[in-house]
């Protein structure tokens, strides 16, 4: 009887220890993958807040609102940028941007072209033309605000200074996905009768190609502009660029411009940015 009772007991026990065993694996299994669970995503993580880190300078699109500010101190940025264009010329820009005391932000690029686009046989290798573009800007309440703008062309009397009111969208919609929208319009030109509405944009992906790949571009409307001052002219850029290391990045560029010649007002840009 006692040898029946010490058998079933030894049964019992290891029952109990085959079945604490299972569910012991089954924990283990869960924690395993749990664990692994925890590393992927905290790769990813990583890959994200390095794409931000890289890609927190400012951008150089035409509309940029202002610049980041750390500790309060003025910071600012610059850009450097050569790309071949399909349509016979070169172009070397060079775009930055300050804060300014009282709350003003300064923001403009210069665009020298070689070679003549309007069709003369100079080389690739010599610099014919100019465009430049600076904006005084100041912030009001809320992403609204007041601009100053002052164009400048190659040749004489085709200056231009204009007044207006900027907004950078802040909806909560356009940060979760990593794109940034920025308005711009000129009712006020020295001409006594042109206008402008403009609007850039910038798009990340922190997830694609480790944060490495970004997109934007702007997106100019001119009224009572051209030679006779009666047409409306559209200047837009569509811009793709990868970063390659650090602060170099390679880009292509779409460009659409009215005021060029009609076989000109398209063609691409193919080139590297760096950013100081």
């Amino acid at each position: 009887m006692i040898m029946k009772i010490v058998v079933c007991s030894f049964v019992v026990i290891c029952q109990g220890l085959y079945l604490s065993q299972g569910i012991y694996a089954d924990e283990v299994s869960d924690l395993r993958y749990r664990i692994r669970q925890l590393v992927e995503e905290n790769q990813a993580l990583k890959r994200k807040i390095a794409a931000m880190e890289s890609t927190v300078e400012l951008q150089r699109e035409p509309g940029y609102p202002g610049v980041e500010a750390d500790n309060k101190k003025s910071l600012g940025w610059f850009t450097a940028e050569y790309q071949f264009d399909t349509r016979g010329f070169n172009t070397i820009n060079f775009t930055g941007a300050s804060d300014m005391p009282l709350g003003f932000t300064i923001w403009g690029f210069t665009d020298i072209e070689t070679a003549d686009i309007h069709g003369s046989r100079s080389s690739r290798k010599d610099a014919e033309e100019f465009f430049l573009e600076i904006d005084l800007r100041r912030e009001l309440y809320k992403g609204f605000g007041v601009i100053a703008e002052y164009n400048d062309n190659e040749g004489a009397n085709n200056n231009i200074g204009r007044l207006g009111f900027n907004y950078k969208a802040g909806w909560g919609w356009l940060k979760d996905r990593d794109i940034s929208l920025y308005f711009k319009a000129f009712p006020l030109e020295t001409d006594g009768h042109g206008s402008q509405v403009s609007f850039s944009w910038n798009k990340k992906f922190p997830d694609t190609l480790d944060g490495r790949f970004s997109m934007g571009g702007f997106f100019d409307t001119n009224f009572d502009s051209g030679l006779k001052d009666d047409e409306i002219n559209i200047v837009s850029d569509t811009q793709f660029r990868y970063r390659l290391i650090n602060h170099l990045e390679a880009l292509v560029e779409f460009r659409f411009n009215e005021f060029m010649p009609a076989n000109q007002e398209h063609g691409f840009g193919i080139g590297l940015k760096y950013r100081y």
